[in-house]
């Protein structure tokens, strides 16, 4: 397991070891997003469909999580992200797996891990999601109030 901060791994600056599962963590260290590849992480992040589209000093959001980093730019440059083989994931796990390991995949781990860790951002199989401590964004309050706006406007103004 390495742990880059978000312009580390953008740029890099590690050496691929079969990674296949990523943790994203916020500031203040908490965790916000637990994810896959089984391919490339980097890709899942900044090739086609990924997270990020990164344009040199252009960043935009493609997901959620994605959505959440582009809100909170620039700080968020410093989110720490972790990259896990599945021999990483298997040790972490080990207790709820069978002692028979042969046959697990890196599918069959990250509901064990999301379940354990509880992110605050993954709904699927997160069954107790931990509470997103990153203080809310000047672009998160304009589009609270946005909302907050249009649904007063939709259902205070019924005849």
């Amino acid at each position: 397991m390495i742990e880059l901060n978000l312009v580390q791994f953008h740029e890099q600056q590690y050496q691929e070891k079969g990674y296949e599962l990523y943790i994203l963590k916020n500031g203040l260290g908490d965790i916000l997003y637990i994810g896959i590849s089984t391919n490339n992480i980097w890709e899942r992040w900044f090739g086609w469909g990924g997270h990020l589209t990164w344009d040199r000093n252009v960043i935009y959001g493609e997901s959620s999580i994605g959505m959440k980093i582009e809100n909170h730019l620039p700080d968020s440059l410093n989110w720490k992200i972790q990259l896990w083989t599945l021999k990483d994931c298997i040790r972490f796990c080990s207790k709820e797996l069978p002692s028979d390991i042969s046959m697990v995949t890196i599918r069959n781990v990250e509901p064990l891990i999301i379940q354990k860790l509880s992110p605050a951002l993954n709904a699927a199989y997160n069954l107790n999601p931990g509470k997103d401590t990153t203080p809310k964004s000047q672009k998160e309050k304009e589009l609270e109030r946005k909302a907050d706006e249009s649904y007063r406007e939709i259902f205070n103004n019924k005849k």
